[in-house]
């Protein structure tokens, strides 16, 4: 029973010695600045904001279907101007004002279709121009 004394006032004593013993936690390190303080930020409508409409581009054959889908902005859509990209390199570009929505813009080919990749650019009522669809074949 005197050793089990023992050993704890050993493992007491330790325990008092490593404590006090270890280093001192140091405050070298540099003081963090203050966050500086902004004014809230009020918010604005941006009228050249992202705009959605949608295209549906298939092909079949000797033709190039593009088909206007709408959109949540489709009201907006002042015109559009697409161009194709031949495999060969060549280029198709057509300007249509006012595009009519579920309406299919046909591209006959002599032979078969090879269209590589078909680029879509709206116009909308303020002027702002986004792409719109850029779709690979």
């Amino acid at each position: 029973m005197r050793s089990v004394h023992w050993t704890c006032l050993f493992v007491i004593i330790l325990v008092i010695i490593c404590g006090c013993l270890q280093p001192a936690p140091s405050n070298t390190s540099p003081a963090t600045p203050a966050a500086p303080i902004t004014p809230p930020v009020t918010a604005t409508s941006n009228p050249n904001a992202q705009k959605q409409v949608n295209f549906t581009v298939t092909q079949a054959g000797s033709m190039l279907n593009i088909t206007y889908d709408g959109g949540p902005d489709a009201a907006d859509l002042a015109s559009i101007a697409i161009r194709i990209t031949n495999h060969d390199g060549t280029q198709i570009t057509r300007t249509i004002d006012n595009p009519v929505v579920d309406y299919t813009y046909v591209f006959p080919y002599r032979g078969v279709a090879n269209a590589a990749f078909v680029n879509i650019i709206g116009t909308f009522g303020n002027g702002y121009q986004q792409t719109v669809l850029m779709y690979y074949m």
